[in-house]
């Protein structure tokens, strides 16, 4: 469906230039998009590099250790099925530690090493409800510092790329208690072990 809805628009587009006799702004906006858009991926794969470096530098450092330490009796709490698995408990701390940078594509090697170790100790195929609630958290992650977003206003000429910061902490702790509010409802309501 997507695709042919992004099909439609540039039919449109490539039509409407024709018509208008408007060709070489369609393609003068074509070239500079492009531009602009390997511009912007390099800026984020070098904020992402950066990011996922200092997070592997962290973990061999033992701070995955530490934060799996500090963070085990909200882990313990929040999953209950993996308390006594460190190994668990560590990947957990190290994908909301990447989540809290805003580093969501450093995260996610992180959530699936979390997830990999979940099927590893879990019995059957299907997830578990701590497989649930910690894709459900991933996803909607609280981020202290969202960096490839003020990576992105830096890059576009913001002022203040930093002045965004209060809106994003307020919706995104919002958007994480509640769908860790619905899991936890849910899992009492219909869960079947």
């Amino acid at each position: 469906m997507l695709n042919t809805l992004w099909m439609a628009m540039l039919l449109l587009a490539f039509i409407g230039a024709a018509a208008t006799g408007g060709m070489p702004s369609l393609a003068k906006a074509a070239a500079e998009g492009a531009g602009n858009a390997v511009e912007t991926g390099l800026l984020l794969l070098g904020a992402m590099g950066l990011w996922s470096g200092l997070m592997e530098v962290a973990e061999a450092a033992g701070l995955a250790r530490a934060l799996s330490k500090a963070l085990a009796p909200l882990i313990g709490r929040l999953f209950p099925e993996y308390r006594d698995v460190p190994a668990v408990g560590e990947k957990i701390s190290m994908n909301f530690a990447a989540n809290l940078l805003g580093m969501g594509n450093a995260a996610t090697p992180l959530g699936l090493a979390a997830m990999d170790e979940m099927q590893r100790i879990s019995p059957g195929s299907a997830p578990t409800k701590g497989m649930i609630l910690f894709v459900a958290m991933n996803t909607a992650s609280f981020q202290l510092l969202p960096t490839s977003v003020v990576t992105l206003r830096a890059s576009m000429g913001s002022a203040d790329p930093y002045d965004v910061l209060p809106c994003i902490w307020i919706v995104s702790f919002a958007s994480l208690a509640l769908v860790t509010a619905v899991c936890k409802l849910m899992e009492r309501v219909s869960w079947k072990p």
